[in-house]
């Protein structure tokens, strides 16, 4: 099997958007921990496919480009008829307002360990949404949860 290399995102997305503006999907390695525990870095892969705004919906997974260029995956929290907010699973701060520019793609499924989960399946746009109900509480619960997990091993 070839020796997998990390490289970074800027170097990548001119390849991946005109993958992705030919209307084909591409797969790619998760890296950080903002969107954790729905992602998880250098575990999970995503498939990612070009975002249409009109059709994008709270709880989406997304990949937007920032005004300074970097590219970041979270999940959106609002959208409006113009824009759209999002937050990372690990994170309390909301980013945005973001406009249908900066939109790069969006996240159709997520691979763990060869297994492709469908983010539309209705469990886990059920744990989705929960799992923006619970962001005020996500501080609290994920270090209680990393505790609870040091006690046991």
């Amino acid at each position: 099997m070839p020796e997998m290399r990390k490289v970074k995102s800027s170097s990548l997305f001119p390849l991946i958007s005109e993958i992705l503006n030919y209307g084909q999907s591409t797969k790619l390695a998760v890296s950080g921990n903002s969107m954790y525990p729905f992602l998880r870095d250098s575990i999970d892969s995503v498939e990612l496919t070009k975002g249409d705004f009109p059709e994008l919906a709270k709880g989406d997974i997304v990949m937007i480009q920032r005004p300074e260029g970097n590219y970041v995956m979270h999940r959106i929290i609002t959208k409006k008829k113009d824009c759209f907010f999002i937050v990372g699973d690990a994170q309390q701060w909301i980013e945005g307002p973001l406009y249908p520019h900066q939109l790069v793609a969006k996240v159709t499924a997520i691979w763990r360990k060869n297994k492709r989960i469908s983010c539309s399946s209705s469990w886990l746009r059920l744990l989705s949404a929960m799992w923006l109900y619970l962001r005020p509480f996500r501080y609290f619960i994920l270090r209680n949860y990393k505790i609870m997990r040091k006690s046991l091993l």
